[in-house]
């Protein structure tokens, strides 16, 4: 039998390859929470600006080629709710970006974190009568609905075991 490791890679003679970690594609990066508070100056009445937010998913410390590109598109596609194929073809030459970058680890990115969706509009052209799909990206919330889930389950966890350590008590 084949072991498969959870980035998928298989070993042919039987034995996984030795771990390297977290594959960095399948990873978000957050840095010490006190650093950061204090860097970020966060409290429940103080947003937090989206350069913050794209630190997590892009670290301007270790990836910031990536990191400048994404805040640039969010900042575009923020502005404008919906991108077509010629709206992302016009950031990347206005940009000067790769386009091999942006669609092979931009773009997954972000849509694997929750931060966009991307959809496929269909229309035909009249004479061909032939079906074409074009490209569209749109702003997504799933990010921030899965990371407020996680934070209340958390914080519910927290006050189960406290009421449990509580009851404890003699």
């Amino acid at each position: 039998m084949v072991d498969e490791q959870p980035s998928g890679v298989k070993s042919g003679n039987g034995k996984a390859p030795p771990s390297r970690g977290i594959p960095s594609k399948e990873s978000l990066w957050l840095e010490d929470i006190r650093k950061l508070r204090d860097e970020w100056k966060y409290h429940q009445n103080v947003r937090i600006e989206l350069e913050q937010v794209m630190q997590i998913v892009f670290p301007k410390k270790y990836q910031a080629k990536y990191y400048e590109t994404a805040l640039k598109f969010m900042h575009l596609l923020l502005q404008k709710q919906v991108l077509r194929g010629a709206d992302l073809g016009e950031f990347l030459r206005t940009h000067n970006f790769s386009k091999a970058t942006f669609y092979n680890i931009i773009l997954p990115r972000l849509k694997r974190v929750g931060m966009i969706t991307t959809d496929r509009e269909s229309f035909t052209e009249l004479e061909g009568k032939r079906k074409f799909y074009r490209k569209m990206v749109k702003p997504s919330t799933q990010f921030s609905i899965f990371f407020t889930h996680l934070a209340k389950e958390y914080e519910s966890i927290i006050e189960t075991a406290k009421a449990k350590a509580g009851q404890q008590k003699p």
